[in-house]
């Protein structure tokens, strides 16, 4: 799914409204009713609405969400908001429509004092239909007292397709006023900003409602960004022939592992053979070969010549995929591994955790990352790996150029997995939960993203499969284990069931 911008999200609605061709209004209407559906669903009978709207578009979204909550009974509030002397044409339309029906249920704000007389109870829904994606500038004046207002009723928020006073596709700064929502409505298209950790107080979770604007403009209109979807990967995944044998699906080699951190070796090698390699060997220390051995008796085990660490780079002959990082530490030994295996493996490499820090600390070594090359970091390997960023655009920003400099692909791990390739692309992912935030997560992916190359995927399919697939699995865990309790060998058990609904 394609991530537009707002002056393109303006040009789609345009474009609709010519060529389906239809009035701009009934597009509103069309946006307001896929509105309804969804609150309706979810609202109960003793519900009450107050609905605070501008005088544009947004605004006319509001108004037309209020006449069809009235008309379905619901008792419902309307606030209009007077930041500025005139209304857009096609929010008049839609006010001059609910003052033929209930023109009793609007006011006017014009001042601060007013907001003082609006009256809520423990069932009162908030709808925010200030602005929406044209927003342009910084929230002021009347409209920033009404922001505040929202920000501090205790009451259910729902902004109408932007929280009022963010930005859809550059950063805020720390000191905007923005409405702080409870759920996002969003029409056709997640916003780029609802995807950066540093908005998850205004967009905690988001909806998107097909209001169908214009296919023939979607696809022809070219994108950077995109919202990984199970519809975009089924054209990527491959069939097993009944005749191929185990040969036929690669031999992975994971080298992880150290002294008190056999268990990242042994998640990764786990999520490796349920991502599909046909052979895995697991280099470690050799303390650690009857871990590996009694833990995963499919894997073969490679063993180091030094007991607690990884010290030497293991026969790379016949190896299709290569993980290594989880567990390993930086030892001055283990990073003279790291430039070994730049300099010797023509195999795909995932980096991960130390293997990452390693580079991080030696980073003329990254001219040498073979093309292609996976790194998977968290936020803040990411910025080891780099530089301290301000804010989540410029982070989006660095490890798009990163990779396209590099030619490599970055996996920067959060609630959204970013996959950013070499080509300028940069992927989003739309699976996983707050359960995964705990240890384990990270060699698991590691696992699933090696064995998926192994068995015969380029590093780009791997990475974005991996990643959806990955939280794919956290989610179905939900259905049995809670957040809290959510484990990586939980996410790994269920990656069957989430191969299954892939290819579903």
């Amino acid at each position: 799914m394609k991530i537009f911008s707002a002056t393109q999200i303006k040009a789609c609605d345009k474009f609709t409204i010519e060529n389906e061709p239809l009035a701009s209004t009934d597009l509103m209407e069309r946006a307001a009713i896929a509105c309804i559906k969804h609150l309706v669903k979810k609202a109960s009978a003793d519900d009450e609405f107050i609905v605070f709207c501008g005088k544009g578009n947004n605004g006319g979204d509001g108004l037309a969400i209020a006449r069809h909550l009235i008309v379905r009974g619901y008792i419902t509030k309307i606030y209009v908001i007077d930041h500025t002397p005139n209304y857009s044409e096609d929010c008049l339309t839609n006010l001059n429509r609910l003052n033929e029906i209930k023109p009793e249920a609007i006011t006017i704000i014009e001042n601060e004092g007013q907001l003082n007389n609006i009256e809520f109870n423990s069932s009162t829904v908030i709808i925010d239909a200030l602005f929406g994606t044209g927003l342009s500038k910084v929230i002021s004046g009347i409209c920033e007292s009404v922001v505040t207002f929202m920000n501090t009723v205790p009451s259910k928020v729902i902004s109408i397709d932007m929280p009022s006073g963010l930005f859809a596709d550059k950063s805020n700064t720390p000191d905007d006023i923005i409405v702080r929502s409870s759920l996002v409505l969003t029409f056709q298209f997640p916003k780029l900003s609802f995807l950066l950790a540093q908005n998850k107080s205004y967009v905690p979770e988001f909806e998107i409602l097909d209001i169908e604007l214009s296919k023939t403009f979607i696809n022809n209109e070219p994108a950077n960004y995109y919202f990984i979807t199970k519809s975009d990967l089924k054209p990527l995944l491959k069939y097993r022939n009944k005749f191929s044998h185990k040969g036929s699906f690669g031999h992975a080699l994971l080298i992880s592992g150290s002294y008190g951190k056999m268990g990242a070796a042994v998640i990764a090698a786990q999520a490796c053979l349920r991502s599909g390699a046909g052979l895995l060997t697991v280099h470690v220390p050799k303390k650690g070969v009857d871990i590996i051995q009694s833990s995963i008796p499919e894997a073969m085990v490679s063993a180091d010549i030094n007991d607690e660490s990884i010290t030497e780079l293991p026969v790379l002959d016949k190896i299709s995929a290569i993980g290594i990082g989880p567990g390993i530490g930086t030892n001055s030994a283990t990073e003279g591994v790291i430039k070994k295996l730049l300099n010797y493996s023509s195999a795909p490499i995932v980096f991960d955790a130390d293997a990452i820090n390693i580079l991080a600390g030696n980073k003329t070594w990254l001219n040498f990352l073979p093309a292609d090359s996976i790194l998977t970091p968290h936020v803040k390997e990411f910025d080891r790996l780099t530089e301290a960023h301000d804010n989540d655009f410029e982070r989006l920003n660095a490890a798009k150029h990163f990779a396209m400099r590099q030619n490599c692909i970055i996996v920067l791990k959060g609630t959204y997995t970013l996959i950013a390739m070499p080509d300028g692309n940069c992927f989003f992912n739309s699976t996983g939960n707050a359960g995964l935030a705990k240890g384990g997560s990270g060699d698991t992916l590691t696992g699933i993203i090696t064995g998926l190359i192994a068995r015969g995927y380029t590093s780009p399919q791997a990475a974005l499969i991996g990643v959806f697939i990955h939280g794919l699995a956290a989610d179905l865990c939900l259905k049995k284990i809670n957040f809290e309790s959510l484990l990586a060998t939980d996410v790994i058990n269920k990656l069957p069931k989430a191969f299954e609904k892939l290819y579903d």
